[in-house]
């Protein structure tokens, strides 16, 4: 009677191990698919400009020179400015090199038609590696998703938000996971990708303002500004 209880509590306890191996393993798969579960959650509020964690671009870029003077930080915002009578532009670089994850921004565009704003990761050379969210700075709310990889656009999305992107702060996503990249405003889920993106590879996270060589390039008649709430990923 004592051997058969004790073979049954063996037995208990090897089926006890058995199932907590199986939920470590299910845990494990679920943070491979999805990095953010169980990471560290980075989120930048610009209450100062923190020359370790982002460079400033100076170069040309379409029809813009990114004019680290047209960077600056006050009032709890990164401020982009973009000049009156200028095609000027600006850019912020993170220092760090980033793959898979959820990159988010809170931030109010410009009122600079003719002129984009991005977010997006990015590295040389160029159509290799990069996810774009790219939006123009007028009043029609219009939006680009792109995803490079292989030295050519993969999938690429035309849209609009919906709303002025100019009027009021507002939300925007895009998580970049093993198997999906997809792309959120508001919370609200507007493109996903299963594929045509690039494998894990080290990119810089960046936001700018410029103005590209397919708009028209028309200056603005008075200091803009893109208002950068925080950045979070």
């Amino acid at each position: 009677m004592k051997k058969s209880l004790v073979i049954l509590v063996i037995m208990l306890g090897c089926l006890l191990i058995g199932i907590m191996v199986y939920i470590y393993r299910v845990n494990q798969l679920s943070q491979d698919s999805n990095p953010k579960i169980g990471s560290q959650i980075k989120l930048e509020n610009f209450d100062l400009f923190d020359e370790n964690i982002w460079a400033v671009s100076d170069k040309n870029l379409g029809r813009s020179w990114l004019n680290p003077l047209n960077i600056a930080v006050s009032d709890g915002f990164l401020k982009i400015r973009m000049p009156a009578h200028s095609l000027e532009g600006g850019e912020i670089v993170s220092h760090q090199a980033v793959t898979y994850g959820s990159y988010e921004i809170r931030m109010k565009l410009p009122q600079a038609p003719s002129s984009i704003t991005g977010f997006f990761l990015y590295a040389p050379p160029d159509y290799f590696y990069e996810i774009d969210i790219e939006i123009y700075n007028s009043k029609d709310g219009k939006l680009l998703l792109t995803t490079y990889a292989d030295g050519a656009v993969q999938n690429e999305y035309n849209g609009k938000l919906g709303f002025d992107p100019t009027a009021d702060f507002h939300t925007y996503r895009f998580d970049y996971f093993t198997d999906r990249v997809a792309f959120y405003v508001d919370d609200k889920l507007i493109q996903e990708w299963q594929d045509g993106f690039p494998e894990e590879y080290p990119m810089q996270l960046m936001v700018n303002s410029w103005y590209p060589n397919w708009l028209e390039g028309t200056p603005t008649t008075a200091d803009q500004f893109l208002l950068v709430d925080w950045i979070q990923y």
